[in-house]
């Protein structure tokens, strides 16, 4: 089987008959991303993918990514010898209209690292204008470059959606084919047989926003198949185990908050007692693809199941009230 890939305890094909599969190992890396948030919006549309519209950025937000984004390391001969700078921003004082930062050279020493101030940043919040200041002259670093940069990445901030923001898209979207995380850093999911298809749909999203990247920066998507054996559906069990115990969790704690808080929006009860029970649901899928019983986790459900029947009454109770 010169197709086969062996990923620790895990064994995934590359191709093969599908019946025969559990389902598909899914990665993927953002990297440093800025997509302009219309046109991750017509892509959204055009795949059927969730992304709940474009929030828009604060001023401030925008401001402190644009400037926490200008970093660099320099490495030069000095006296034959080798100094490292790094330039980066840095808060300073600021009143509450206007933002600033401070552009800063760090020579890097044996014993004590050397601070240089190159320029102040800056944006006012009253004029909406960015500018910059008491730039300092420097034979390694021209300061008026990295705050270019910072003013271009300031304005980019403005109008594209970033990491986080694509990161949620795409965690809402895994979350929908019931896909669980593999215990292991970085984005690796198992998408079950009965939702695998939809992957595809997931790598041309990534395949998509890696060229509407202003930042120039490669995303990646990839997937293999994964085979349906003892040993296969034995991992796949714990895994399951192990992420859908942090899932309950935080299930349960944010139902008690609700209980115990009074809550009076029955739209939040109700939305909470649709994603336990979509987790009630993914459970008993998992137990159809891995052919047995994931009674591991009965007490935690059957509290689970418990709250969401007090949140249901609460949330119905709250209707009726204001119906009245």
């Amino acid at each position: 089987m010169g197709d086969c890939i062996s990923m620790n305890d895990m064994i995934g094909a590359a191709s093969g008959d599908k019946n025969n599969m559990l389902g598909k190992l899914l990665y993927f890396s953002l990297s440093n991303i800025l997509i302009e948030k219309d046109k991750l919006n017509e892509l959204c549309d055009s795949l059927g993918i969730y992304h709940g519209g474009s929030r828009r950025v604060s001023v401030a937000d925008a401001f402190k990514s644009a400037t926490g984004d200008v970093r660099d390391r320099i490495v030069k001969k000095v006296g034959g010898q080798q100094q490292i700078y790094l330039v980066y921003c840095r808060d300073n004082r600021h009143s509450g209209q206007v933002l600033s930062r401070e552009l800063v050279k760090e020579t890097l020493n044996r014993e004590t690292n050397q601070y240089e101030k190159l320029a102040n940043i800056s944006f006012d919040k009253t004029y909406g204008s960015f500018s910059t200041d008491n730039l300092a002259y420097d034979s390694d670093v021209d300061a008026a470059v990295y705050c270019r940069k910072a003013e271009e990445l300031f304005e980019l901030y403005q109008v594209c959606a970033n990491r986080k923001q694509v990161e949620t898209i795409c965690l809402n979207f895994l979350r929908s084919l019931e896909a669980t995380k593999m215990s292991v850093n970085g984005h690796l999911y198992f998408v079950p047989r009965h939702n695998m298809e939809k992957v595809d749909i997931f790598e041309d999203f990534i395949d998509a926003l890696s060229k509407l990247n202003r930042n120039d920066t490669p995303l990646m998507a990839n997937s293999i198949y994964v085979i349906d054996d003892a040993k296969q559906r034995d991992k796949m069990a714990e895994e399951f185990y192990a992420a859908v115990k942090k899932e309950i969790a935080e299930y349960q704690e944010r139902a008690d908050y609700l209980i115990k808080s009074g809550s009076q929006s029955p739209a939040i009860m109700e939305r909470w007692v649709l994603k336990i029970n979509a987790l009630e649901g993914k459970k008993r899928h998992y137990e159809n693809v891995l052919r047995r019983e994931l009674n591991g986790l009965d007490e935690e459900f059957d509290t689970l199941k418990f709250l969401s029947q007090e949140l249901s009454i609460r949330a119905q109770g709250l209707r009726f009230q204001k119906a009245a």
